[in-house]
């Protein structure tokens, strides 16, 4: 997999603040705005906008819906990139957040790879660094910074919890943008002495700091040096290679690992990284590639299964196959599509939809019961029907077996395991319990 493809999540974020509220002067302080975005160049020039609805961009339609989306102080749209589907500006102000934050510009860019691909990168950075001289040009800027957005997440800025957080400078990014209650608070002949690619003085006393040519490698070894070498300088009570061990630490969710998975369970496995965001995404790969369930324990010699105690085994067999089994489909047909073919192919999405629900631990006793039953019914049917098993009904669920060579499974208590919470749906799947009792039916 490459760099690319591995971080295809991530995207460049660029954020800047103002103390200054232009767009509560309606159209008429929005319109320097608008300059400074279609400045940006033809590739970020806004090619539609959306405000209660997606229109094709143009002023004179911006000003006539800008009351739509302005109300009680708070005015807040989108203006969607020609040249890039999944990039937008962000226009907001809010009279209800501290000052510094009363107006914000920001640029979504993704994915990453705009600003790494060959040719473009250098063009496209000096363009988010001239967007940000041109609004430090044009209003009194608080803060600013320009870097990917998954790193600047993993480095746990106190504002993305609090927007009332003082200001400070909790890391370094590509691009910083200073203001001067900022500069004035670290020291301006400090910042401007910043050990940097670049630190330039900007109109109303911000300053801006790029730690390197272009954000292309922010996670390298070199990156990762010059910002922590810039933060500690603007920090001094902070140490060198403490700030570097954690930057790495870093690092590492933006290098590309290989699963390697439990074979019974690998795609369920694999399913299960949909949930996870870039940041966590290689330490769960890596905690995956440890997991081995333990193997199915829901069985018992065919030879010591005892007979059925039902008064009418066709009727059990009847009940097991079309009543209980087809409930299944019935409660998850929407949730999950496959279980409507009835095919061993379901059971890792069928596994999935319990782990990510986790209805073993949620369901009130009456309704998981109820579930249970309809699981193990389902799975049992299963191996009757693609194993050639043969069903031993019991009067008690948890005791019904099907006899496959010289094993019997037990469904129904695989089932009633598997939602004992939701670690039990991967501990205790349906998929890998198939897959041995189909391994066996082979070797046999």
């Amino acid at each position: 997999m490459t760099h690319d493809e591995w971080n295809k999540e991530d995207g460049l974020e660029l954020r800047l603040c103002s103390s200054a509220n232009p767009l509560g002067q309606g159209f008429t302080g929005l319109e320097p705005v608008l300059d400074i975005i279609e400045a940006t160049g033809e590739e970020f020039h806004p090619k539609d906008m959306t405000l209660k609805r997606r229109l094709k961009y143009s002023r004179s339609k911006l000003r006539d819906r800008l009351p739509e989306v302005t109300f009680q102080g708070t005015v807040m749209f989108l203006l969607g990139c020609a040249r890039f589907p999944s990039a937008y500006f962000n226009v907001s102000s809010s009279l209800n957040v501290p000052e510094e934050g009363r107006f914000s510009l920001s640029l979504h860019a993704n994915p990453f790879s705009i600003f790494t691909g060959p040719g473009k990168a250098e063009e496209r950075a000096r363009r988010i660094v001239e967007l940000a001289r041109a609004f430090a040009a044009r209003f009194p800027v608080s803060y600013g910074f320009a870097h990917s957005g998954t790193d600047f997440v993993m480095g746990g800025a106190p504002r993305l919890k609090n927007t009332s957080a003082p200001l400070g400078v909790h890391q370094t990014h590509w691009l910083n943008l200073f203001g001067p209650r900022m500069v004035e608070q670290l020291g301006r002949q400090r910042v401007l002495s910043t050990p940097a690619f670049l630190v330039e003085e900007l109109p109303h006393g911000a300053v801006l700091l790029l730690t390197r040519p272009t954000p292309s490698d922010f996670f390298s070894e070199e990156a990762r040096f010059a910002q922590a070498r810039a933060l500690v300088h603007l920090r001094p009570e902070l140490k060198l290679e403490d700030t570097l061990t954690a930057l790495r630490q870093r690092s590492l969710a933006f290098t590309p690992i290989e699963p390697d998975f439990d074979p019974d369970i690998a795609d369920l496995l694999t399913l299960t990284l949909q949930r996870s965001g870039l940041d966590t995404r290689r330490a769960d790969i890596e905690r995956l590639n440890r997991y081995r369930p333990l193997l199915p324990s829901e069985w018992l010699p065919a030879r010591e299964v005892p007979p059925s105690d039902v008064l009418d085994v066709a009727e059990a067999i009847r009940i097991y196959e079309h009543q209980y089994a087809e409930q299944l489909a019935v409660l998850l047909h929407t949730k999950v599509p496959s279980v409507m073919d009835a095919s061993p192919e379901s059971l890792p999405e069928l596994d999935y939809f319990l782990w990510w629900q986790g209805w073993g631990s949620r369901l009130p006793e009456a309704e998981r019961e109820l579930f249970t039953t309809s699981l193990g019914a389902y799975l049992g049917a299963l191996m009757v029907r693609n194993l050639g098993g043969r069903w031993v009904p019991r009067r008690n669920l948890d005791e019904a077996a099907v006899i496959t060579g010289a094993r019997a499974w037990l469904p129904f208590l695989r089932a009633r395991h598997a939602l004992q919470s939701r670690q039990a749906a991967l501990d205790f799947s349906l998929t890998q319990f198939y897959r041995h009792a189909a391994r066996r039916v082979i070797s046999h």
